[in-house]
């Protein structure tokens, strides 16, 4: 491959970072570790706080700097949900991770489940909510807004008197919620990078699950790696987890979350489009691990938005 940080001399790029979602303070946990690796690359870059006040000026100022590449550091609704790749796409200037339409179908998990199940991908049982409605399953399940990530107003719930606060906590984040059968079982995540699986994680929370807490508090959680999983079923899970990637769209980067069931069964949570970058997140240490520093991960992301567009 070209040389990343080469081909970047000179480039004008653009880090957009924060948003305003319910993931903001998720996204700017990974401004300082981003902003250094630009430093270290030497990147003429051009940064911009995107929040709910400077919302409407984004694309004036990708046209004022006369921006050649974007580097989203975003997670959630309107972030990672195809908005702003839309714009940038009108604008024609490359942006780093997937298109507008790969966004948008990843970032709806009951839409994305549906694409899983046409292409007979396993993925857990469901039923989409609306406000008012209540699901026909019974516990254990899984309750979560259609959109958003980051575990951010997700329950477990075993028992139907705690399904109430549940749907309430869910429908604060989104007008549609998700009830997922629960999945008993071990939580692995296969980094996608550059088309092609990375080495998997295997996540052990100190919580009850893999929560805001157990994700970005260091010590929260246990990240094994390589996970431990026989060899059948650990190349089983990184062909699957392409598969979701190719089956969404995806492109450059994504990060696919599986359950391991009973009996070894391979289940697929969700795909991430723009996976975290915080000093806890999940693709960069599997990324280390195959010989890729964050700097020059950094660099090939920038890279990768670039050869999208050839």
């Amino acid at each position: 491959m070209k040389d990343a940080a080469g081909f970047l001399k000179n480039k004008r790029v653009a880090l957009v970072y924060g948003g305003f979602s319910s993931e903001r303070k998720v996204a700017l946990m990974a401004f300082p570790a981003v902003e250094a690796a630009f430093k270290a690359l030497n990147l003429k870059y051009f940064k911009f706080d995107l929040n709910e006040k400077s919302r409407k000026k984004v694309f004036a100022f990708v046209e004022k700097n006369r921006i050649e590449v974007v580097f989203l550091m975003l997670h959630g609704r309107f972030g990672e949900d195809g908005t702003i790749q839309g714009g940038l796409d009108l604008m024609g200037v490359p942006y780093i991770g997937s298109g507008t339409l790969a966004s948008a179908l990843a970032a709806d998990k009951a839409v994305s489940k549906l694409v899983l199940l046409q292409k007979n991908i396993p993925t857990p049982a469901f039923e989409v909510l609306s406000r008012g409605e209540t699901p026909k399953m019974k516990p254990p399940m899984v309750i979560k807004p259609v959109d958003g990530g980051s575990t951010i107003g997700i329950s477990i719930v075993k028992r139907p008197g705690a399904l109430k606060k549940a749907l309430k906590d869910a429908f604060r984040y989104c007008d549609r919620v998700l009830a997922e059968k629960f999945v008993s079982g071990r939580e692995i995540t296969v980094p996608v990078f550059e088309e092609r699986a990375l080495e998997i994680i295997e996540i052990i929370p100190k919580t009850s699950f893999y929560d805001y807490k157990a994700k970005y508090a260091k010590g929260m959680s246990e990240h094994i790696i390589p996970a431990r999983l026989d060899r059948k079923n650990y190349k089983k899970a990184q062909a699957l987890a392409v598969e979701v990637h190719k089956a969404l769209g995806l492109s450059s980067f994504s990060r696919v979350d599986i359950i391991v069931g009973k009996g070894g069964r391979l289940e697929v949570l969700e795909a991430n489009t723009l996976p975290g970058l915080t000093g806890t997140s999940l693709l960069p240490e599997a990324a280390k691990l195959a010989g890729l520093d964050f700097k020059t991960l950094i660099a090939r992301m920038l890279y990768g938005a670039f050869k999208k567009n050839v």
